[in-house]
């Protein structure tokens, strides 16, 4: 029976090591700045933390809303000469789930038709379940 247990264990722990030492890797990136080089660096973390395995998703509120939207003016930032709605779009067709504040819309001047494609309008019991997810780490910029 112990030589049973001992191999459960030992089971377990090949093919789950992930959750098995607490080290699931769900990224929620909540994004409010409206300073470019923050946007970018969180964005940068995003992708990187996304090629090491982490299930990325970012949310955008504030003046950051506005990566969410088509068009919208972008600055390309040094060293890489890359705008954070670049490395947004590249997130967004990596997989990486993007969603705008539900209140950013209806006050400012755009519609959900001006959003960039790819972005869906964040729906808060979801968010709040992510938010209370013990398995989901937030980075907040």
């Amino acid at each position: 029976m112990k030589k049973m247990l001992i191999q459960a264990m030992v089971a377990v722990l090949l093919v789950s090591p992930i959750s098995v030492f607490g080290m699931d890797k769900d990224l929620l990136i909540i994004v409010t700045t409206g300073d470019r080089v923050t946007q970018l660096m969180s964005l940068v973390l995003g992708i990187e933390t996304g090629k090491k395995g982490a299930d990325v998703s970012i949310l955008l509120c504030g003046q950051a809303g506005s990566l969410a939207i088509e068009g919208a003016e972008e600055i390309k930032l040094k060293p890489k000469g890359v705008s954070p709605q670049m490395l947004l779009q590249k997130l967004i067709a990596g997989g990486t789930t993007v969603e705008l504040c539900p209140p950013y819309l209806p006050n400012s001047s755009y519609s959900k038709a001006d959003l960039r494609k790819g972005v869906a309008i964040a729906k808060p019991p979801e968010i709040a379940t992510r938010l209370l997810d013990e398995n989901t780490k937030i980075l907040s910029y």
